[in-house]
């Protein structure tokens, strides 16, 4: 795995690893719930939680496999161990999101009058489903590198942080569908002056995803660096 000189293949050598070793085949039908999304009346976030549970069975694969142990004796650096692995898992999501989309659209398109159960799969929901997805995974990884193999408690942290979540960006939303917060009522439709307006909170949904990326490997980093075995 070490390529000493070239670093881009280094880095590949440690994805395939990634891949071949703690990506199995049932996180790839992981990624055929991303036609959730095309369920009429149905939580739009329910679809995303299962990239929670993703990322959960491949450190449980990898825990099975000891693939931390195996990769802490190869001569590379602690830091790049969770580079590979958060990159391998941001690769996955960044699937998921592409494949997930097709199916937001067809949804409109066969129910045209909304979601009854929430949110509408709109630029709006994917820009708030980034900022879900980023603070629960932040926790997820940097309390896994904190106490290496401890992927249960993580799990339920990063469980209860993204149903916190998801209750405060819905809360709005099914408020709206009551008839209050009018003003505010642009954020559940899929018209393009509704879309043109929500697109703030998709943009900023996209800046928190690739920075809250880059946070979590820095903190889960230093956490292994201080991990002794």
């Amino acid at each position: 795995i070490l390529v000493k000189g070239n670093k881009g293949l280094y880095m590949k050598n440690l994805l395939l690893k990634e891949f071949k070793l703690c990506i199995l085949p049932i996180n790839y039908i992981f990624l055929t719930f991303a036609v959730i999304l095309i369920i009429p009346n149905y939580p739009c976030y329910v679809s995303f939680f299962y990239l929670l549970l993703n990322t959960f069975w491949i450190f449980k694969n990898g825990d099975l496999n000891k693939d931390l142990q195996y990769s802490l004796i190869l001569p590379i650096r602690k830091s790049d161990i969770v580079k590979a692995r958060i990159m391998s898992v941001a690769i996955y999501e960044i699937v998921f999101f592409i494949l997930s989309i097709p199916f937001a659209i067809l949804n409109h398109k066969l129910v045209p009058q909304g979601n009854n159960a929430g949110i509408n799969s709109n630029f709006a929901f994917y820009g708030l489903v980034m900022i879900v997805l980023t603070i629960s995974r932040y926790f997820f990884f940097t309390i896994y590198y904190k106490k290496a193999e401890k992927h249960e408690r993580a799990l339920l942290i990063s469980f209860v942080i993204f149903f916190v979540l998801y209750f405060i960006f819905e809360c709005p939303v099914w408020m709206i569908k009551k008839g209050n917060l009018q003003s505010l009522a642009f954020i559940d439709k899929f018209d393009w002056v509704s879309l043109i307006k929500q697109l703030p909170i998709l943009i900023t949904g996209i800046i928190v995803y690739f920075f809250g990326w880059i946070l979590t490997y820095k903190v889960s980093a230093k956490n292994l660096n201080r991990l002794i075995f």
